[in-house]
């Protein structure tokens, strides 16, 4: 019985050293957010002062394309408490590890899986982005610099150390000015890795948008890669159309000087009682004329149907269709009269004269009114034919000779002037009238 106590309770003991062991709290997880993951891997460490403290769980991308990690360590990180990926030597490409420095003891604990953004990580430096900040010869002289030193240990000393001081000089110089410059820029380096991280977390926020805009940018182009064609018409008119609008400044610049005049002429108008005109004689007839301007407006639209001239014109649009053959017609005998039209134009002084004349015939009274004296007379015989002979009478009304038949041209009513008469209208009337009857 005694045997089967003490069993029970080595059972017992091993079963609480296990829990102990492999049981109860299994550390506090964190993640960290880096630029790059630097190598890191799963499985590797976390440090404090060369301590491991915790491993690295898993690495991944993040929704804004930084580097995660999910570490756990055995005691809870302060607020304060900063990460850095370091490697046991900058020639080496493996044992990455992730040193923290831990926040004051007086700080509040971080609550497990809380985050650690970019103000609170940094990322290892690659050893070819070290030989990055320097220029071409300044890399140069180092490779040459430890080529040098390789000589030496490799035996060829002389050689090696001629080359080896041959280029000291020159790295030591320029890494000289390297960390100087450094060293005078590091408030300015601060500030710039502190704006540079403001500026890509705000760019971070604001990434829809820019999805947006590069989408929106493509379809822009896309357009106006399809108005290709408009662009290249309009590129080819764009010189004359430049040389057209030079040449109009130019007229427009000699056009000023013409106007200078004027409007040196209406300041001496306004300076000479322009006001005064526009206030004591303007004005009174533009009052006068309000009515005027009024009626009008009431004349050209007025509330209610068929009492201004709106409603006029709309009532005249039925009268088209009916007025449309009379005018078409009217319009074909306008067409069709050209010529005679065009004769009688020629006419047209001998017409009115004609006119004229005989109101001055007419113009004789008496005590019975108004009297005109016509006399027939006959001046000769013409010859018809070749064979009978008819007389050839001149008519005189009022002291007018109408002789028949008669073709004269215009302005043969009178005896003719070089020049000036009888008119023949350009040549227009040759053969249409005889510029030989004349008196």
């Amino acid at each position: 019985m005694l045997r089967v106590v003490i069993l029970g309770l080595l059972v017992c003991a091993i079963v609480f050293i296990a829990t102990l062991i492999f049981g109860g709290e299994a550390g506090h997880k964190y993640t960290l957010k880096f630029e790059n993951a630097g190598l890191i891997v799963s499985g590797n460490q976390v440090m404090v002062g060369g301590h491991p403290i915790g491993t690295v769980n898993s690495v991944g991308l993040a929704e804004d394309n930084q580097a995660e990690m999910e570490i756990t360590v055995d005691e809870p990180l302060r607020e304060g408490t900063t990460a850095i990926i370091r490697k046991s030597s900058l020639s080496s490409v493996h044992n990455h590890y992730v040193a923290l420095t831990m926040g004051p003891d007086n700080a509040p604990e971080l609550a497990d899986d809380e985050i650690l953004g970019e103000g609170s990580t940094t990322t290892a430096v690659e050893l070819d982005q070290f030989f990055d900040v320097f220029d071409e010869k300044t890399r140069n002289g180092w490779r040459n610099f430890i080529r040098g030193v390789s000589a030496i240990y490799a035996g060829d000393a002389a050689e090696g150390a001629n080359k080896t001081f041959k280029y000291s000089n020159a790295s030591f110089s320029s890494t000289q000015r390297l960390f100087a410059e450094l060293a005078d820029q590091d408030t300015r380096l601060d500030q710039f890795v502190k704006n540079t991280s403001g500026f890509v977390t705000n760019l971070s926020e604001v990434a829809p948008n820019l999805t947006n805009l590069v989408s929106n940018a493509n379809t822009a182009l896309g357009s106006i890669a399809d108005e290709s064609d408009s662009l290249s018409l309009a590129l080819q008119e764009l010189p004359p159309t430049l040389r057209q609008a030079n040449t109009t400044f130019v007229n427009l610049r000699l056009a000023l000087d013409d106007v200078e005049p004027l409007i040196r002429a209406n300041g001496r108008a306004a300076d000479a009682g322009l006001a005064d005109f526009l206030k004591s004689d303007l004005r009174p007839v533009l009052k006068r004329a309000k009515p005027v301007f009024s009626n009008l407006a009431t004349a050209a639209s007025r509330p209610g149907p068929n009492n201004d001239l709106s409603d006029l014109e709309s009532s005249l649009i039925p009268l088209q269709a009916t007025a449309k053959p009379a005018v078409d017609a009217a319009i074909g005998s306008m067409d069709a009269s050209q010529e005679e039209v065009s004769e009688l134009r020629a006419f047209s002084p001998d017409l009115l004269n004609s006119f004229a004349r005989l109101g001055a015939a007419a113009a004789n009274y008496d005590a019975n009114g108004h009297y005109a004296r016509v006399r027939p007379t006959a001046t000769g015989l013409s010859q018809l034919n070749g064979t009978s002979i008819e007389p050839a009478t001149t008519a005189i009304y009022g002291g007018l000779d109408f002789t028949g038949p008669s073709q004269r041209c215009p302005g043969g009513s009178t005896q003719a002037i070089a020049g000036s008469n009888p008119f023949l209208d350009n040549g227009n009337l040759v053969g249409k009238c005889d510029p030989g009857q004349t008196p």
